[in-house]
């Protein structure tokens, strides 16, 4: 659970979430998804990597992230010596989702202290025969 935000005025939250806007602004480039980097063996019963205790060619990074549409998922290769920026992005894309779902707590507990405790704001129910139920017109033909 997140931070309690519950004792702050609607000035200190919103000055609060100004301070969070410039946060989430200030993350470097970043991506989603996930990074693995391996070795892979080409099948050729030739080749270096087909000898026993050899691990393979590479190392090689695969960048995957879920996408929108068929097949769910997109990758990408990533030459080995582009492998810490893409770690990079990602840890800087875990840093810009946690600021988010701050931001978002701050935003929710903004509009709670807008609004008041629960009941308050409310309408207080009109009083019987006022008029104030459902039941038709009060107009009498006669």
């Amino acid at each position: 659970m997140g931070k309690d935000y519950s004792s702050m005025s609607v000035g200190q939250l919103q000055e609060l979430r100004s301070l969070a806007l410039d946060r989430i602004a200030a993350v470097p480039a970043f991506r989603r998804g996930s990074l693995q980097v391996g070795y892979r063996k080409c099948g050729r019963a030739t080749c270096r990597c087909a000898r026993p205790g050899e691990q393979g060619h590479g190392p090689r990074g695969l960048w995957t992230r879920t996408a929108k549409g068929p097949g769910g998922s997109r990758g990408q290769y990533i030459p080995v010596d582009q492998i810490d920026q893409v770690r990079a992005e990602l840890d800087n894309y875990a840093e810009f989702a946690a600021l988010v779902e701050d931001y978002v707590e701050i935003n929710e507990a903004l509009c709670r202290a807008r609004v008041g405790p629960p009941g308050a704001g409310r309408e207080r129910a009109a009083p019987a025969g006022s008029g104030g139920e459902k039941g038709g017109s009060s107009t009498r033909r006669g």
